[in-house]
């Protein structure tokens, strides 16, 4: 058993799905022999190797069977492996399903798939990420799939985020490579904002670094040799001299080298509102530059104007929300409020660092039903009692956004999934957002030994402690959420109302990407 346990990875590799499947069947009839206990660690690695056959095979059947397995004896897989583990492989069958989905029907998903389909392993990608610990190992390869997840909802600008924190740990990670390579090729085509030279150096850069990694399979790096070249073309059609791209790279560096401290944390926290910021620092990202107009395109009707005075009010408000957070965490400035306050023992943290840490964080609620007005107004829908993480409920409203097709629409709708008080998985963040104008937060550092002697905290109804470093931690996630849902407005609207100025072919889902099944 051991043997064929052994033989079924490599028959994988080499595309050999028949054999594999019957292989791993005959495994199966000889784990019943077992002692219940070795049965139950024998299936759990069987039915990871279903997960990965179904994937690659792209076979429903095992799939199901996979998740039928998962989700009927969850509590005791548990007892074996990591809550971690259990949620990553799960998402990995549900993603798989998605897979066969997307292919069959990849150039447009009703708003009503997206929750029902394909944000079901968004939400297990998270819950693996959240119970994920450095011990586990898996960090790098959740980031991988729930980047490639949330792709297929077209959250680009997000996928792209998270394979950069993987590349920052590891700069030649494969999976990473060829996955953010594809992406930044796929962004370019539905952004309707034309491509540079800049651009595919780093495509370029990111397949070459992949093949010389030596850890792909050969289907694939025949794959990936082919796509290099497709982008060694596209910089030669560009007037790029491919013998330069080195000197490219490092004059980048420098460029973002010189870039002053405050533009340098945006940088490296994803925090730009800057398309050419979205995978490269030069000079280029200095400031944020976003906006709806393309040079040398066509715009359909005259709402144009009006979408751009709203997108002027995001990027002034994100700008501040985005300062006030640099603010608490550095605390430059020299900043008093004249303010003294009664000291009850309780631990609170105040101080204008923390009101900005808290403005910060209110800020973004703000822009993100700014963005809900930005959709109605561009569709014609009723504006009144807008919440960027419910508006889409509406009856009247549902029937009209149901029948659009908009990639970029979905990846709003996605975000606005996972924002859901009722059941998304960052639901916790409108929870404190409502806390902080309606109720008493409260920060505080979780190493405080304050006694709280008149009681004060344990008033849950009144008082909602919150531990500062974990309001930080989320402060930053919201902001990075903030900014990929202001790019996918701006792209949102580019995609109705603009005519396309890219001359290559309709675009119709990644390239290519690379995950861990």
């Amino acid at each position: 058993m051991q043997f064929l346990l052994k033989v079924i990875p490599q028959l994988l590799d080499e595309g050999r799905f028949e054999k594999a499947r019957s292989l791993l069947y005959e495994v199966f009839d000889h784990a019943e022999d077992q002692d219940a206990e070795t049965r139950v660690l024998v299936q759990i690695r069987l039915y990871g190797l279903l997960i990965d056959l179904g994937n690659e095979s792209k076979n429903e059947q095992d799939l199901l069977k996979a998740i039928d397995f998962c989700e009927k004896n969850q509590d005791e897989i548990k007892k074996h492996i990591t809550s971690a583990s259990y949620y990553y492989n799960l998402a990995n069958a549900r993603d798989g399903l998605c897979e066969i989905y997307y292919r069959a029907s990849p150039a447009g998903q009703s708003l009503s798939l997206v929750k029902e389909k394909l944000q079901e392993p968004i939400q297990l990608y998270w819950l693996s990420y959240k119970n994920t610990k450095p011990e586990d190992g898996l960090l790098k390869q959740i980031l991988v799939n729930l980047a490639n997840a949330l792709v297929r909802v077209g959250r680009l600008v997000e996928a792209i985020q998270f394979l950069d924190t993987v590349l920052k740990q590891d700069p030649n990670f494969p999976q990473a490579l060829v996955s953010r390579a594809s992406q930044l090729d796929w962004l370019s085509q539905v952004s309707n904002g034309g491509y540079t030279a800049a651009l595919y150096v780093q495509i370029y850069v990111n397949y070459e670094m992949a093949i010389g990694s030596k850890k792909l399979p050969r289907p694939v790096l025949e794959r990936i040799d082919v796509l290099k070249e497709n982008s060694r073309w596209r910089l030669v059609q560009l007037n790029f001299d491919i013998s330069g791209i080195a000197q490219e790279i490092i004059q980048t560096e420098k460029e973002y080298l010189a870039q002053n401290k405050f533009r340098k944390f945006c940088i490296d926290n994803f925090l730009t509102l800057n398309e050419h910021g979205i995978y490269c620092g030069c000079v280029a990202n200095e400031k944020d530059n976003l906006q709806i107009g393309v040079p040398n395109a066509s715009f359909k009707g005259n709402i144009v104007p009006k979408l751009e005075l709203l997108l002027n009010r995001l990027k002034s408000e994100f700008s501040y929300a985005r300062w006030s957070y640099y603010q608490s965490k550095v605390k430059t400035d020299k900043i008093n409020f004249d303010a003294q306050y009664t000291n009850l023992l309780e631990g609170e943290i105040i101080n204008p660092f923390s009101e900005m840490l808290r403005i910060s964080f209110r800020i973004c609620y703000g822009i993100l039903d700014k963005i809900a007005l930005g959709i109605c107004k561009l569709y014609g829908l009723d504006a009144k009692r807008i919440h960027f993480e419910t508006f889409w409920d509406d009856k009247k409203r549902k029937e009209k956004i149901e029948i659009i097709q908009n990639f970029h629409l979905n990846a709003l709708y996605s975000i606005a999934c996972d924002l859901n008080t009722t059941d998304g998985e960052l639901r916790h963040f409108k929870n404190w957002r409502n806390k902080l104008e309606h109720n008493l937060l409260i920060l505080r550092s979780e190493e405080d030994i304050s006694y709280d002697i008149f009681d004060i905290i344990k008033d849950e109804e009144f008082v909602v402690l919150v531990d500062i470093k974990d309001f930080e931690a989320k402060t930053i996630h919201l902001l990075q959420l903030t900014r990929a849902a202001i790019f996918s407005f701006a792209y949102c609207v580019r995609l109705q109302i603009i005519e396309p100025i890219d001359e290559r072919s309709e675009p119709v889902g990644p390239i290519f990407v690379m995950d861990f099944k």
